[in-house]
């Protein structure tokens, strides 16, 4: 075995040092970037631990208000009473499956004290979607800006300049993040699963004294262009929203067939143009996922939640 000579013993200790410094920098790289995940989650979690105070603090519980017909037939003479309307009897039965989502509401005081952009409430009954929804002058300011005005993940469910606060268009987009966690829209993917949807076939819209069932009437994956796309003028380069012309839905389901085939979910009967739609819509598979309600109940709370009819009462009448 020969010796190594001067040159080579340098040689081999420039190599080892060269190594050394490598791994330590990948060591140090694995570290940061394990730190920056680790603050990550964390920064997400405090903001999904707000939400949850939030909840505690603002949902309210009440109580059905007798209406005044009901005051007159509980004191006066009874009398033949009209028949139930189909909105009545689904009014009903909805209250029967989901009381909770009647009778417990969100307290407006409390979340516009929280940030002055909350204009709505949704909750998704058997999914973690529980949130306020939000409206900024910004463009999609909520779509990197959390509830308290922080940058970062998972922003907020919001609305664009587009649509509304009153949310009496035909056609509402609500955007949220598809959090990894299932937190914000994430949990939507459960709608995959057709037996999911039997399960869980409505959602529920609070504003002020005001409470708004959806049946889901659409879900599907779509491309990535803009969903009122057709709605937008170009004004100087720039595209502006120009005002919707009516067939929003129409083009919707349009869409829906051609970018998803035969996997996507159409209710029969299919919603049409006059039907206020609201899409909730985040990302999924390289495209966007959507999951559209078609409003079948629009309650005013004022005064109290109107009691539903019983009916047990009104079969029997």
């Amino acid at each position: 075995m020969g010796y190594r000579t001067w040159d080579q013993v340098k040689r081999r200790k420039r190599i080892r040092n060269i190594l050394l410094i490598v791994l330590a920098l990948l060591l140090l790289g694995g570290a940061g970037y394990g730190g920056y995940q680790y603050y990550r989650v964390w920064k997400e979690r405090k903001q999904e631990r707000k939400y949850e105070e939030l909840r505690e603090r603002a949902f309210v519980t009440g109580t059905p208000t007798p209406t005044p017909e009901e005051i007159v037939k509980a004191t006066a003479t009874p009398t033949p009473t009209h028949a139930p309307t189909a909105e009545e009897m689904l009014y009903a039965a909805l209250y029967e499956r989901y009381e909770e989502y009647f009778t417990i509401q969100p307290d407006f005081t409390i979340l516009h004290a929280e940030n002055e952009d909350v204009f709505a409430y949704i909750s998704v009954p058997g999914t973690k979607v529980d949130y306020p929804i939000l409206a900024n002058e910004i463009e999609d300011y909520y779509l990197d800006y959390n509830i308290d005005h922080t940058k970062g993940y998972p922003g907020c469910l919001y609305i664009q300049n587009c649509n509304s606060k009153t949310l009496d268009d035909r056609f509402v987009i609500v955007y949220g993040h598809n959090m990894r966690d299932g937190t914000m829209f994430g949990s939507l993917q459960s709608y995959n699963d057709v037996a999911f949807l039997e399960e869980h076939p409505y959602f529920f819209v609070y504003q002020e004294n005001r409470v708004m069932a959806y049946e889901i009437a659409v879900i599907s994956h779509v491309g990535t262009e803009h969903l009122l796309s057709d709605d937008y003028v170009k004004v100087n380069g720039v595209w502006e929203f120009d005002k919707f012309d009516g067939f929003e839905t129409a083009r919707l389901l349009e869409r829906v067939r051609k970018d998803d085939g035969k996997r996507c979910y159409i209710a029969t009967p299919e919603p049409t143009d006059e039907d206020n739609m609201m899409v909730l819509s985040t990302c999924g598979e390289g495209k966007r996922f959507i999951v559209v309600g078609k409003r079948v109940l629009d309650i005013s709370t004022v005064g109290g939640l109107p009691a539903p009819l019983k009916i047990s009462d009104s079969e029997n009448e």
